[in-house]
C-alpha cells in the first residue's frame, strides 16, 4: 500500500496476505444479495457495508466495533471513532481484518474503526487487476470529497443518536496520509495518526528516493516530462500505471505544511528499513516540527518496512499498542461534531 508502483520496490512493501475467513463469509454473504456481511472474532465485531455517495457513485467500507479489555468496560461509551484512509492500489483491506489491528485492544477505550474503500473497489480485490473505471477516479480531489462526505454523514449519524465520542481521529496508513491532515482539519478531528510515510510531499519523495536509487532516475525524468504537458484527457493518460490527473494533483499537496498546521496531537510510525521512506526524511519533520514549536509523536521500528514486517519479526501489534496508549495519555481536544 504505498504510492510507488515499481517492480524493484514491490517485494519490500507488500502486506503479508493472512488466510482469513472473513472473506468467505463476505462472498457468501454477496452471493445471497446480502447488504452486509458481518463476522464476530474474539471481541471484535466486523461488518462490510456500501457507501453511496450523493453523485450516485458506490464505494464499499468496513467497520470494526473494538470492545476494551476490561470486561466491566464492555458496554462503555464510545471513546474514539477512527476513520482510516488505506494506501494505494486496488486492495481491499477485508482479508487483513480484524488481525490488522490486533494489540489496539482498549486502553484507550471502547473504539469505533471505519474504513472507507476507493470506488471501484471490491471485497475481494487483491490490486493484481485495478481497471480502468479505478484508475479515473484514483486521485486526490476524489479521494477528499469522498471521504469527507463519507466522515460526515458517519458523524451527523452519532450526533443524531446522541453520541458523542470522545476522541475523533484520523488515520492514515501509506498514501493514506496524504490527505489525512486536510480531513482531520475538515471534520475537527481530535487525533491524527500516520503510517509508513514520510511527511514529505509525493513527488519530494521520489525525487530524494530517484537520487538514492539509480533504477528510479529514469521513471522520474519520465514523470517530469510528462507533466509538462497537459494532455487532452488527464484521466486516460498514463504515467507508471497513474492517471496524468493523480500525479498533477498530488503534486501539488503541501504535505509538511498541512502537517505543521494541523493543530492537533500527531502520531507518525515508519519502519527504519522501509524502502519508500527516503533516507533522512523523517529527521527533517521532526526538526521542522520543532522548530515551529510544535509537538509530534515519532515511533521508528528497527529492521522492518513498509508494513512494519519484516523476515523474523511483526512489529504492526507494537504500533498498534503504542496508538493505544497514545491516545489515552494524549489531551483530548473538545470535538465539534458536524
Amino acid at each position: 500500500m504505498t504510492i510507488f508502483n515499481f517492480n524493484c520496490l514491490r517485494s519490500g512493501v507488500q502486506l503479508h496476505r493472512y488466510a482469513s475467513a472473513l472473506m468467505c463469509l463476505v462472498l457468501c454473504c454477496l452471493l445471497s444479495a446480502c447488504s452486509m456481511a458481518e463476522l464476530q472474532r474474539g471481541r471484535t465485531l466486523v461488518q462490510l457495508s456500501q457507501f453511496q455517495f450523493r453523485d450516485g457513485g458506490k464505494a464499499i467500507y468496513y467497520q470494526l466495533e473494538k470492545k476494551p479489555w476490561r470486561q466491566q468496560d464492555g458496554d462503555a461509551p464510545l471513546a474514539n471513532l477512527i476513520f482510516v484512509i488505506s494506501g494505494s492500489d486496488c486492495v481491499s483491506m477485508g482479508e487483513f481484518l480484524p488481525q490488522y489491528f490486533s494489540g489496539l485492544e482498549g486502553e484507550s477505550g471502547r473504539t469505533r474503526i471505519l474504513i472507507l474503500h476507493k470506488r471501484y473497489i471490491l471485497p475481494g480485490s487483491n490490486g493484481q487487476a485495478c481497471g480502468d473505471a479505478f484508475v479515473r477516479a484514483d486521485h486526490p480531489s476524489r479521494w477528499q470529497a469522498d471521504q469527507l462526505e463519507f466522515m460526515r454523514v458517519q458523524l451527523a449519524k452519532l450526533k443524531q443518536q446522541g453520541i458523542t465520542p470522545k476522541r475523533v481521529i484520523v488515520w492514515g496508513v501509506s498514501e493514506g496520509a496524504e490527505l489525512a491532515p486536510l480531513l482531520a482539519q475538515q471534520i475537527q478531528a481530535t487525533h491524527l495518526v500516520l503510517l509508513s510515510h514520510s511527511g514529505k510531499n509525493a513527488l519530494d519523495a521520489y525525487r530524494a528516493l530517484a537520487t538514492h536509487y539509480p533504477t528510479m532516475q529514469q521513471g522520474w525524468r519520465t514523470l517530469q516530462t510528462a507533466l509538462l504537458t497537459v494532455p487532452a484527457d488527464p484521466d486516460a493518460t498514463r504515467i507508471h500505471g497513474r492517471s496524468w490527473r493523480y500525479w498533477s494533483e498530488i503534486a501539488a499537496i503541501p504535505q509538511k505544511q498541512n502537517l505543521l498546521h494541523a493543530g492537533i496531537p500527531v502520531f507518525l510510525a515508519v519502519g527504519e528499513a522501509d524502502p519508500v521512506i527516503p533516507p533522512g526524511a523523517v529527521d527533517d519533520l521532526q526538526q521542522a516540527f520543532k522548530l515551529a514549536g510544535r509537538q509530534i509523536h515519532i515511533s521508528r521500528f528497527p529492521g522492518v518496512g513498509h508494513s512494519l514486517g519484516g523476515k523474523d519479526a511483526n512489529r504492526l501489534p507494537d504500533f498498534m499498542h503504542q496508538v493505544d496508549n497514545w491516545l489515552a495519555e494524549t489531551d483530548v481536544h473538545q470535538t465539534s461534531m458536524q
